[in-house]
Formats: C-alpha cells, structure tokens, sequence
C-alpha cells in the first residue's frame, strides 16, 4: 500500500515538475517576445500608420479597398474575400518554388518557359509543402527587424508568431501576382490589377521589401536566366508611375518606390536617391516663411509674369527668370490625389528633412486657389486633368495642402 502511494507521490511529483517547467519555457517565450519588441531598433522605422490629423481630411486614400498587405489592415472585415485567394497564391508560389528547386532532376522540362507556364501540373500531394519549413526559417532570424521596420505600438495587437505568418503569405501573394504579370499569365482582369496595384501604394499597406527580396532570391535566385530579379518585377508591374528608363537601385517597400520615381533624375539616369536634399544641410535649418504671402497664378499672371510649360518629365524642374515661370506638365487622373497622400505622409513620417513632394504640392496650393487659376495652368498646358472641371483641380491642391507643414 505504502509503494502505491509512493508511486503516486513521485508520478504527481513529476507533473508538477512538467508542469512548472512548461509554465517556465512559456514565461521565457513571453519576455523573449518582449525585450524583442521593446529593444530600440538600430534603424528608424518605415511603414507608418497615418495619424488622425492626416486621415481625417480624407480617410479613404490610406484605407485599401481589395487587398491588405502587412499587419496594419490584415482584421480589415472588408478585405477576408482575399485571404482565400492568398492561400492559392501561397501554394502557386510553393509549387513554383519546388518545382525550380528540381530542374536540374527534371529533364522533361527541357523548355524553361514551359517549366514556368505548366504550374497547374500536381505535384505529388504535399510535396511543395515541402520547402514551406525552409521559407520560415529564413524569415525567422530576421523577425526583429521585420518587426521594427513598423512604427512603434503599431503591433501591440499581434504576436511575433502571427506577424511571420502575415508577412510569409502576403509576400508569397505579392511575388506570384508579380510573376504573373510578369509572364502574362495573370487571370485577374485589368481592373482587378490596378486596384490591386493601387492598394499596394498605400503608406499603411506595406511590408519590408528586403523579406521579399530574401524569399525570392531563396526561391528563384539560382536561375536569373528565367526570374528576373525583384525589383525589376516590382520596376516593371508598377510602371504606370515610373519611367522604365530611369533606374531604381533600392527601395524600403512600395511607397518608398513611388516617392522614388517622382526624385529628380542624376547625369547617370538613376533617381536621386537623397531627395535633393543633403540631410545634415537641413537639419538644422531655420523655417522659411519666404513663401508666406505667395500670389495665385491669376494674381502673377496680372502682374505679368509668363507662365510656360516646362519639357523636364521631373516635376520639381521649376524655374523662374523674370518674367517666364517654367513649371513640367502635371498629368491628373482620379488616383492622384491617394499617390500624393501617400508619398506625403511618408516624406512627413521618413523623410522629414527631404519633403519634396510636400513642397512642391504646397507650392501649387499656392497657384491654385481658384478654379480661374486652375483653367489658366490648364490653358497653358501646365496641367492636364481627368477630373472634369477646374472647380475639382481647385479642390484637389486646396484640400491636399490641408495640415501640411
């Protein structure tokens, strides 16, 4: 009887020590998780959620309407229809991944380009699930700076676990709808790609470009002779916005490319990847209310000041010599004001002492006050507008220019 109980002693015993030791691994988890959260990145963040001084002026240019990318709008009820269609994505980008990871076994594949067009070919089932574990762990070490690369108490409502899993599958999407476009092999129409490709644009919509770049040299980076590499994909799905001429050398997501496609251009045809601007010659500079009592255009023009359209493509190549005001053609459609909204708060958030665009966009809310001012820089060609009437273009910089410093 005593050895019955003495057993039952130890066996109890022995729970309990399971136990504690469970409770101990899954505290250590838990301030593992929080000294990673809360230790001061060594760089500063570069996806921002808009602050309510920026949104309130208009709440729709921030917010995506077919696709959320990242963690800042993944529980965005609107958006669930899409999460189906990333999970095919996903498994698309794991076949694909296989599949390129066997060439060299599969000898039938003798054309690349049929390799590339015959994805809808089974593996044998769960095969591709295969390299699932390998794309994970290489995201795994670099999840502190995934996480940092977010402004700060913007993931208080995830854990790490679940933002690994956000990125994976949102970055798996992304590269397959690249590929796609890419190799003409997209079933979206259209109409679904540039909704898609304008929700890709949003500030608040973004993950790290270098966890792509990773995922994708993994996966496609042996054989350049059939994958371009990521950031030409990325270049060449969103053109609409860039000259395919100019070279972009880095990005830090999306927006960051966008704003990179409005810089001036250097003698070698890159963008200047510095704004125009050298930081430590603005730090520290005083305001400049020079510009404080600026006319509108219909106010220069009656004091005889020319206004000319300008050849540059480069919307900053702004010039004055007394009287001709030269100012680039400024092309506006029904998107522009969610790219100017988008590209402005970044500049405010991550390029504080390089705010091209914001300046620049001040300085036409400056000219155009009216819709007379409007109709003149139309008549001279130095705007061009889809939106319908000048009253509207009018709008578009009065309402842009709201909240800006």
């Amino acid at each position: 009887m005593q050895l019955g109980n003495d057993v039952m002693q130890s066996s109890k015993n022995e729970h309990q020590r399971q136990s504690l030791e469970i409770d101990i691994k899954a505290l250590e988890i838990d301030i593992k998780e929080m000294m990673l959260k809360s230790r001061r990145p060594p760089f500063p963040p570069c996806i921002y959620r808009v602050s309510s001084v920026l949104r309130d002026v208009n709440r729709k240019a921030y917010t995506p309407r077919t696709v959320s990318i990242g963690p800042l709008h993944h529980n965005n009820k609107n958006l669930k229809g899409m999460q189906t269609v990333k999970f095919q994505y996903l498994e698309q980008f794991l076949k694909r991944a296989t599949k390129t990871a066997m060439l060299n076994e599969l000898p039938h594949w003798g054309d690349p380009m049929g390799f590339v067009t015959s994805l809808d070919t089974d593996l044998q089932i769960g095969k591709h699930f295969s390299c699932l574990e390998r794309f994970l762990g290489l995201l795994k070490p670099t999840e502190g700076d995934i996480w940092n690369s977010y402004a700060e108490d913007d993931l208080n409502h995830i854990t790490l676990e679940e933002l690994l899993k956000i990125i994976l599958v949102d970055s798996a999407f992304i590269i397959e709808l690249f590929l796609g476009f890419h190799f003409k092999l997209s079933k979206l129409t259209p109409f679904e790609i540039a909704s898609i490709r304008m929700d890709l644009l949003l500030i608040e919509n973004q993950i790290p470009f270098f966890v792509q770049e990773n995922l994708y040299e993994e996966a496609f980076g042996s054989y350049p002779n059939i994958y371009p590499t990521i950031l030409e994909l990325s270049c060449e799905f969103f053109e609409p916005y860039n000259d395919p001429k100019m070279q972009i050398q880095t990005m830090k997501h999306f927006t960051d490319l966008l704003r990179t496609c409005h810089l001036p251009i250097t003698k070698d045809g890159e963008h200047d990847s510095n704004g125009g601007t050298p930081e430590n010659d603005s730090k520290n500079r005083e305001p400049d209310d020079s510009n404080e009592h600026l006319k509108s255009a219909t106010q220069l023009y009656a004091a005889g000041v020319q206004f000319n359209v300008s050849s540059s493509k480069c919307a900053f190549d702004i010039s004055f010599i007394e009287p001709k005001l030269e100012i680039p053609c400024l092309h506006i459609y029904d998107d522009t004001e969610v790219i100017f909204r988008n590209v402005m708060a970044l500049e405010i958030y991550h390029y504080p002492n390089k705010t091209l665009i914001c300046d620049y966009v001040l300085l036409m809310d400056y000219l155009i006050n009216t819709s007379e001012d409007a109709e003149l820089l139309v008549e001279k060609k130095i705007i061009t507008s889809r939106l319908g009437s000048n009253q509207q273009v009018a709008f578009l910089f009065n309402r842009l220019g709201r909240n800006i410093v």
